[in-house]
Order: structure tokens, then sequence, then C-alpha cells
């Protein structure tokens, strides 16, 4: 009987990851703050007055109409998370593969994110005290260190899985590991430098940068350290393989240049 040959190391190419995260995160963050927030003002009854790349502001929403809108976001991208892993696991291509962790991973990160964050300072979409995002609510401390403790909970089970994911996409051995440590690296630095460089464009000033850009980039993605230090259990190589793709990094520039020149200045509907 003829012994089967080993399969080779996995490897993806590092632009195509750079390429993917300039494409996606754009795409992800108007997710959120369009079919999210934007959205839910109208359905509300409402009109919203401005665009941001990273806020939405909706003119009249007050009471149950606020918190309705500031929960729609993140209910968006938990609702992202969720069907990138379902369709993550309906495909087996690499490429196809990649681009629904990227989505399960950023998604999943950035919501169990939000709720730690608000949870924390009383600031962003879930804030439950007077100023916050969904406040005021009664015994807001309580719904602080809920949310914080929900957020917690489910930041790490999306770390878990993630790393479980990417282990089994990518296999084993040394190689292998070198791969997960770029893609997770890659996705993280080019991701939040590019959503910082565009948050500065927006008219608000450093604040929206530091609670809405940096957040929930750098912030929110942070469990990408996890994914790229993970060490998971021990598997044969998988010869899981993604080369170069010039259209996607080309594609990718033009999305974040869009991005930044439509939506971070921010467009005026008042």
């Amino acid at each position: 009987m003829a012994m089967q040959a080993p399969r080779a190391a996995s490897r993806i190419d590092v632009w195509t990851v750079a390429g993917l995260a300039l494409l996606l995160l754009p795409l992800l963050t108007m997710a959120h703050e369009l079919m999210g927030h934007a959205l839910a003002c109208v359905a509300t009854g409402h009109q919203p007055s401005e665009l941001g790349a990273y806020y939405v502001q909706c003119s009249g929403d007050t009471g149950w109409s606020r918190r309705l809108v500031a929960m729609a976001g993140t209910s968006v991208d938990v609702l992202l998370a969720g069907v990138g892993f379902v369709l993550w696991r309906a495909t087996r291509r690499p490429l196809s593969r990649l681009i629904w962790w990227i989505v399960f991973t950023v998604k999943g990160m950035v919501a169990a994110g939000y709720w730690m964050f608000s949870g924390l300072t009383n600031l962003g979409d879930w804030g439950p005290a007077a100023g916050g995002g969904i406040g005021p609510l009664p015994w807001p401390w309580a719904w602080r260190v809920l949310m914080f403790a929900v957020g917690l909970i489910a930041y790490i089970a999306v770390t878990r899985k993630a790393i479980a994911m990417i282990a089994t996409m990518l296999g084993g051995g040394d190689s292998s590991r070198r791969t997960q440590w770029t893609v997770a690296m890659t996705l993280y630095i080019v991701g939040g430098v590019a959503a910082v460089l565009v948050s500065l464009f927006n008219p608000l000033g450093i604040v929206i940068t530091l609670i809405s850009a940096v957040a929930s980039s750098f912030g929110g993605t942070a469990g990408l350290f996890n994914v790229a230090y993970a060490r998971p259990r021990e598997l044969p190589p998988s010869g899981f393989a993604i080369g170069r793709y010039p259209a996607i990094v080309v594609a990718g520039v033009a999305m974040t240049i869009a991005f930044a020149a439509v939506l971070g200045p921010t467009i005026s509907l008042g």
C-alpha cells in the first residue's frame, strides 16, 4: 500500500491579510453604524441628522427609542458574528474560510468589548447612567457590573472559539503557528491604524477618535493578541494555503480611502 504524502505547512500571504483588513473592516463598521444605529433611528420614527464613520446622530430620539437606537449597532455585530461562524463552518475554500473567520472574530470581539467598555466607563452605546448610550436606567451601577461581567464572559468565549477555528484551519507545526501570529497581528495593526486615521477626519474632535475608533479597533480586538500567541493542542499540518491576491489589496485600499473620504468628515442630513 502506497504511503500518503504528508501535507505541506500552512501559509497565508501577509499582503492578502492586510488587503482583507482594509476591505472588510470598513464594511463591518458601516454595518454597525448604518444597518444598526441609522436603520433603527428610521424604524423608530426619527431622522438621522449626521452619519459619520464611527457615529450616527439620531435627532429627536428619547426614552426607549434612544435605547433601541443605541443597542442596534451591537445587535448587528452579534448577528454578523453568528453569520460569520455559520458560513465558516459551511465552506471549505481557504480564502472564504479566512474571510468568515475575520467576520466572526472581529464582530464577536467588538460586540463583547462594547458591553465591557460601557460597563466599565459608562461611555459608548451601552452606558446605563445619565449621559450613557442607553441611560438613564434605575440602579445604573448594578447594570454596569452586569454588562461588564456578561461582556467579559462573552469576550473570553469568542476569543477561545477564534483560536480553535484558526487552529482547525492551519493545523499544527511551527510554520502554522507563525502563520497564525502573522494573520492575527496583521489584522490587529492594519485594522487599528486605518480606523484611527479615518477617524481623524471627523468634525467632533479627538473624543470620537478615542471613544469610538481607538476603543473599537485597538481595544475591541485586543483579543487578537491571545489568538496570535495561543498554543492550541498539537495538530498535523493542514496544507491550508492562501497566496497573494493583488485585487484584494487594491480593493482594500480603495475601500478604506472611500470610507475616509465619504463618512470620515461626516454626512450632514439636517
